[in-house]
């Protein structure tokens, strides 16, 4: 009878035992996978942090990107006129009043503001021409050539004498009324005198801010196929302009730098 119960109490104590057991097994698993859980969590955080070898890490603030501006080569600011290319016959323009002469009527106001900006400066400034047509232009190229045969020249070496100053009807920008020959105190005719007066420093300063280039700069004549003319403005825009004047180029390099070729 002893003997029985003594084995009853060693089985009940040997299931104590156990159960004392699997519960520290259990306790360790819990803490196990505590463990894991939190190593993954910090694992998971540590990923989304830069290096601190990053550009927000050294305090570089990455540049806002600004789309490029799109140049419409075609729009009436940027027609190109030479004797490359020439106006159709039935190229029209709608013409305003300007002093004595007359302009596209889209120019007049920027043309105004130019002039009025520089007089607030104790610059005068004034437009002896403007628009002109077929025939006009004509005639000043005729009368050029006959200048140049009374000198003694050739016909044919008038012609390109001639050229280099002066479009034949047709390929000059002064048809299109975006052009203006400009004149100032001290510089009373259309010649290089006019780079040597306070009007040409502002305009070279100041006259992209309207919308004008000096359409004919000096050096240039490769790509314009006119000597210099400081005197001679074209409106492009002020954008255009701008663009023009900060990357020193004439024109048809513009055109040419936007697509290959103007």
């Amino acid at each position: 009878m002893l003997s029985h119960i003594q084995s009853l109490k060693e089985q009940e104590l040997e299931t104590k035992k156990q159960k004392q057991k699997n519960m520290r097994l259990a306790r360790l698993l819990m803490v196990a996978t505590l463990v894991g859980l939190s190593l993954f969590s910090l694992l998971t955080i540590i990923s989304t942090i830069e290096p601190k070898d990053t550009a927000e890490a050294k305090g570089i603030v990455p540049k806002e990107i600004v789309p490029q501006k799109t140049v419409e080569k075609d729009s009436w600011e940027l027609i190109l006129v030479n004797s490359q290319h020439v106006l159709s016959m039935d190229f029209t323009v709608d013409l305003i009043k300007f002093g004595n002469t007359r302009v596209d009527c889209r120019i007049s106001e920027p043309l105004r503001k130019m002039i009025d900006a520089a007089k607030d400066e104790g610059i005068n400034i004034s437009v002896c021409s403007g628009y002109r047509s077929v025939s006009e232009q004509n005639a000043l190229y005729n009368a050029k050539c006959l200048f140049y045969v009374s000198q003694g020249y050739s016909e044919e070496a008038s012609k390109i004498l001639a050229s280099q100053y002066i479009q034949k009807g047709g390929a000059s920008e002064h048809h299109t009324g975006l052009a203006v020959d400009l004149l100032t105190d001290g510089a009373a005719d259309l010649d290089e005198s006019f780079a040597e007066t306070p009007a040409y420093a502002w305009l070279k300063e100041n006259a992209a801010k309207y919308g004008f280039i000096e359409r004919y700069p000096k050096g240039k004549d490769q790509f314009t196929g006119i000597l210099w003319e400081p005197w001679h403005y074209r409106y492009v825009g002020e954008s255009n302009a701008e663009e023009i004047v900060s990357k020193n180029l004439c024109l048809e390099e513009y055109l040419q730098d936007i697509d290959g070729e103007p």
